[in-house]
């Protein structure tokens, strides 16, 4: 029997678009590189909003193979004309440019606890962002009463979901839902062995935030620099476009370091080549109730690469990274155990090694494509190919 198209409706850039991404476009990359890899006939649709902000030339881009650009008034008719298919949508954003009974099978991916983020993402002195998430609060439940089948990104999300779930009227025990991990393809680097002649290559994963927490890890990482034990690298977001004007006093201080290797924004390819080149990556983070919900985009690309991290022990990664002995797990604000983890990077090279080694284990187990879009194939397979309504 034929596969069924599947149609990814991306918010964001997805990779091979020529410009840096963010975790919704890696997501959905993800997602349709394993479809593709099961045989199901992929296209991914970038809303035109976020690339037009981005891409400065009049000449457009280039799209990456099975990859379309719609305006958003756009999305509506071209899935009508696609029917019968299955779309996904990461987050609810789009759910209103989808038309109601047009034919196809319509999944929503729980991709990231958007209300959590707007809550934790300003300042605890501004103030409570009622009218927002009022908005995002309506959005969501408007995708949950039109949605026929869910995913989620983490285990720990679930009962997230199913609090959701239980405010309409859905009956929860009839609605097809599964957890499809967070995954990419592998970019895996022959890279010479981590060995005593030359330092331990370390990076902070991802772009450095505003939220990040230089203050512990810079001052365990500060004397193996100036001792040339390891080296420290980090990527800036676009938009901060240099070294001043930092909410943070700690990043702005890291940022005009000399002992740190600063980097601009970089393609997902350029980045994923900038990690292949490291030993080991950093990302470290005060806790609160949205990072312990979230999957951290930033180490799960890091270990796509084969490389292990250094990661709280509260997040829906944790507990990977410990099964696999992946990395190391140590709370950002235990200031000795930051130390003796750096202690141990500079110190045991071959603990690196094995750590990176299994960081590729921990890939092909849960992590590649092929293997985590199962789950989104038994959602898809559990809802019926609807009735096309005539309008």
């Amino acid at each position: 029997m034929r596969q069924p198209r599947v149609i990814f409706v991306s918010n964001d850039i997805v990779p091979g678009c020529g410009l840096p991404v963010a975790a919704p476009g890696l997501r959905v990359h993800g997602l349709a590189a394993g479809m593709a890899a099961r045989g199901y006939r992929v296209t991914t649709v970038i809303v035109r909003g976020p690339l037009a902000r981005q891409w400065r030339s009049p000449i457009p881009p280039a799209m990456p193979r099975g990859t379309i650009t719609l305006r958003a008034d756009q999305v509506g008719a071209y899935l009508r004309a696609q029917a019968p298919a299955v779309v996904v949508l990461t987050n609810a954003n789009q759910i209103d440019r989808v038309s109601e009974n047009d034919g196809n099978r319509l999944i929503v991916d729980f991709f990231a606890p958007k209300l959590l983020e707007l809550v934790y993402e300003g300042s605890p002195d501004e103030a409570y962002p009622v009218n927002e998430l009022r908005v995002l609060r309506e959005r969501k439940l408007r995708a949950i009463e039109r949605a026929d089948g869910f995913i989620v990104n983490g285990r720990k999300k679930l009962p997230y979901f199913l609090a959701w779930i239980l405010q309409t009227d859905r009956d929860v025990r009839s609605v097809p839902f599964e957890h499809v991990a967070m995954c990419l393809p592998a970019a895996f680097y022959d890279e010479p062995p981590v060995t005593e002649e030359r330092p331990v290559r370390c990076a902070i994963a991802g772009y450095l935030q505003g939220w990040s927490v230089p203050g512990t890890w810079l001052r365990a990482t500060a004397p193996h620099l100036e001792a040339g034990r390891c080296t420290l690298d980090a990527v800036l977001p676009e938009h901060w476009g240099g070294a001043s004007g930092f909410a943070n006093p700690e990043i702005e201080r890291l940022v005009s370091s000399h002992a740190i290797r600063i980097h601009h924004a970089m393609t997902f390819s350029e980045y994923q080549r900038f990690v292949g080149n490291c030993d080991v990556l950093l990302d470290l983070f005060d806790r609160s109730r949205e990072r312990e919900l979230a999957v951290i985009t930033r180490t799960i690309s890091a270990l796509c690469c084969g490389k292990p991290v250094v990661h709280p022990p509260f997040t829906e990664v944790s507990p990977l990274i410990a099964e696999f002995d992946a990395g190391w797990l140590v709370d950002p604000a235990d200031e000795q155990g930051v130390q003796r983890v750096f202690a141990e990077i500079v110190g045991d090279r071959t603990a690196v090694t094995r750590k990176a080694a299994n960081a590729r284990r921990l890939w092909a187990k849960h992590l590649d494509p092929f293997v985590a879009v199962q789950g989104l194939i038994g959602v898809i397979d559990q809802i019926p190919t609807p009735v096309r309504v005539a309008t």
